[in-house]
């Protein structure tokens, strides 16, 4: 049995029903995306609450992408047989723990306990998640519910990164994690109610790991997610305090510049299942990522310009918010069969990217400044696109173990 079976050996439930599953399951992300991508709309506070720098502070969005590089394949070996619903509310869980201990955190490395918790919720939720909701459609209906899902990246940016940033200015930088603490258990009861029962399909191991690795496309569409996500995190985990203390956005305008990169995000992510459908994934995916090279590369050269500043980070929101549905979609062309393989191998090296990407992001910002940080992402940026250009998500005849 393959891991993308057919509809008709799915769950009997309703359309309705599979569709408010698969929703659940977009909310997931949502939370998921609030909690991870939170302290980036409240670096500068966290950093002054528990004394260190941005920089450093940075190293609450790089910790959860370490531990999700881990979490993703280990989960993959070690569960198995464990019934898909099951893991899921597991993982949601453990994004209410995460928010719970940050909320609470007085000191830098209690923080960090919180997020490395968060990691496995990350690396577990972004591996099983897509292919969970995968199987809840007929294949024509595929990539919609993986629009659909990674929709909560685009919400939770919309919603989570500058709804952070307004009510720390407010509150404090603990009531936004008190509120995202609340929200991840109203998600998890959603889940609990909707999701229906997920059997793992097929014994999953090293060697289907090892399998899905050797498909050319897919090792392809791992190369292209290493410089995407290292891109996108060396310059955004630093996008607070660029527009903070380069282009002087006053705190409300912060917040609002935030809520507009993410309802582009939102934009840009389901206009991604129609430009796949009219030009093919390959080029919808080489210019949503030249798009994001141009913006943040002119955007690092155009802090003095309020206005310039302003729609460059819009059109870079609109960018970033198809490029996680073009790297599904990429991964399952290429191997459809072993979906949830191809995926926990996409999590991992996607966020050791991620963490890397804010590591030197991080040192740039704090020795060279803000903007250093984000000609870095727009080079990556740029190779890319280069990786895109030479490659093609190539359907492979290879057969799960």
């Amino acid at each position: 049995m393959t891991e993308c079976a057919t509809l008709g050996s799915e769950i009997q439930t309703s359309s309705l029903r599979r569709w408010l599953a698969v929703m659940s399951l977009a909310c997931g992300t949502f939370a998921l995306v609030n909690t991870e991508f939170l302290p980036i709309g409240l670096l500068s506070p966290i950093a002054h609450a528990l004394n260190v720098s941005e920089g450093q502070a940075g190293w609450a969005i790089m910790l959860p992408g370490l531990v999700a590089a881990l979490a993703a394949p280990l989960l993959m070996l070690f569960s198995r047989k464990l019934n898909r619903r099951t893991l899921l509310l597991l993982l949601s869980s453990a994004i209410i723990l995460s928010n719970a201990i940050a909320m609470f955190a007085h000191t830098f490395p209690a923080l960090l306990l919180g997020r490395l918790i968060l990691g496995i919720g990350v690396g577990g939720f972004w591996a099983f998640a897509i292919p969970a909701g995968r199987r809840l459609v007929s294949e024509a209906q595929s990539s919609r519910a993986i629009s659909l899902i990674s929709a909560g990246v685009a919400v939770g940016t919309v919603a989570g990164v500058p709804a952070g940033a307004f009510i720390g200015e407010l509150f404090g930088w603990r009531m936004a994690f008190t509120i995202n603490t609340v929200l991840a258990v109203a998600v998890f009861i959603y889940q609990w109610a909707a999701l229906p029962s997920l059997p793992a399909q097929n014994s999953l191991g090293l060697g289907s790991l090892l399998t899905v690795a050797k498909i050319k496309g897919v090792r392809r569409g791992l190369i292209i997610g290493i410089f995407m996500a290292a891109a996108q995190f060396s310059a955004y985990t630093y996008l607070e305090p660029w527009l903070r203390f380069q282009v002087r956005l006053s705190a409300s305008d912060l917040s609002l510049l935030l809520m507009g990169y993410g309802a582009a995000g939102l934009i840009g992510t389901f206009l991604t299942e129609v430009t796949v459908r009219e030009f093919g994934v390959k080029k919808a995916f080489l210019g949503n990522i030249l798009l994001l090279a141009c913006s943040v590369l002119i955007a690092s050269q155009l802090s003095n310009s309020i206005m310039a500043a302003s729609i460059l980070v819009i059109l870079w929101g609109l960018a970033f918010g198809a490029l996680p549905v073009c790297l599904n979609i990429w991964i399952y062309q290429a191997a459809p069969a072993m979906f949830e393989s191809g995926s926990a191998l996409m999590v991992c090296v996607f966020q050791i990217a991620l963490a890397c990407g804010a590591f030197f992001g991080g040192l740039l910002a704090d020795t060279q400044g803000t903007s250093a940080a984000f000609i870095l992402g727009g080079v990556l940026a740029l190779l890319a696109g280069l990786s895109i250009f030479i490659s093609q998500p190539r359907q492979s005849e290879i057969k799960p173990q």
